[in-house]
């Protein structure tokens, strides 16, 4: 298992670089120039020149995206171009506001999602069934941001029950931090789970459906024994998938739920540097966000390993 854990380790490092190279060129390619942005409109040309001189954005192209790689291997994703605070510094105050928020949707997203699947799959065609495709069904169908302003309205400024906006960090209280987190984690988790209800359903369906499993109910096994300790394993394989998928979907829908409840994420801090034209900070975050993709890309396949060894063996 060691060995399969740094192989996908290793073969992680090309898209990585692949990504890193995308992401430079792309930016580069948005019309305007940074300089611009920070003298203003009026500025004479000279100045600007200048700037742009400083800022090293007249060097060649692999100039300045090897600067710029070389400085992100050694943790410097440069400063930004309009308050001159080092971009990491940005994102350590931002970004554990982002992965709180899309932990706690995973959170969401799993416990119902799997716990709604089992006890379909578990009884096919009884009420339980209709009811977890009806619910997975209505959750296909609420955007995050909607429901966000819906659980919002009612919870926050009409129960009062959690607070409507703002975040509180967890060294300052667990308790405040948890309480804060809670309506964001349903609105971006809920919908979510409703593709893991899904899979789930319909993996665990398929897997009680096998030979093995009616050779255990031949023995005598049946119920939910049956299902924890012969089905469940199988049945998890195909829904690893879509939980890795879910993952990277939760992250971006984080940026999105944030602006409902005014959580100071990096959501916030994206939408304020693409519309300032802050290429160091938009470049540190779309890197970070990738790091986490394919970080959470990587984690999928071990758990593919550790539920399959036919993965490993391959």
């Amino acid at each position: 298992m060691q060995w399969f854990i740094l192989w996908r380790l290793i073969t992680a490092l090309p898209l990585l670089l692949v990504v890193s190279v995308l992401i430079f060129l792309l930016l580069h390619l948005i019309p305007g120039s940074a300089a611009v942005v920070i003298l203003g409109e009026a500025a004479s040309p000279e100045r600007i020149a200048a700037l742009e001189t400083e800022l090293g954005l007249n060097d060649p192209l692999y100039m300045q995206y090897g600067r710029w790689i070389s400085h992100a291997l050694q943790g410097d994703l440069g400063n930004s171009m309009i308050n001159g605070r080092p971009v990491v510094d940005a994102l350590s105050t931002r970004l554990p506001v982002t992965l709180s928020l899309a932990a706690g949707g995973l959170c969401v997203s799993v416990f119902f999602g799997i716990t709604l699947g089992i006890l379909a799959g578990a009884h096919p065609g009884s009420v339980v069934d209709r009811f977890s495709v009806f619910i997975a069904s209505l959750g296909l169908a609420l955007p995050a941001f909607w429901l966000a302003i819906l659980l919002s309205s009612w919870f926050a400024i009409e129960l009062g029950w959690f607070p409507a906006v703002g975040y509180t960090p967890f060294r300052e209280s667990p308790i405040g931090w948890l309480h804060s987190l809670v309506l964001p984690s349903l609105a971006l988790g809920l919908p979510s789970s409703a593709f893991v209800t899904r899979q789930m359903r319909s993996s665990l369906r398929g897997v009680l459906q096998t030979p093995y499993i009616r050779a255990a109910r031949a023995t005598g096994v049946g119920g939910w024994s049956l299902i924890w300790r012969h089905a469940l394993r199988n049945a998890l394989i195909p829904v690893i998938t879509i939980i890795g998928f879910e993952m990277t979907r939760l992250v971006g829908g984080a940026f999105l739920v944030e602006q409902v409840f005014a959580l100071p994420g990096m959501g916030s801090l994206m939408i304020n540097a693409v519309l300032e034209r802050d290429i160091p900070t938009v470049q540190g975050i779309i890197l970070v966000i990738a790091c986490l993709v394919i970080a959470i890309n990587v984690l999928v396949d071990i758990s593919y390993g550790w539920l399959n060894p036919r993965v490993r063996l391959a």
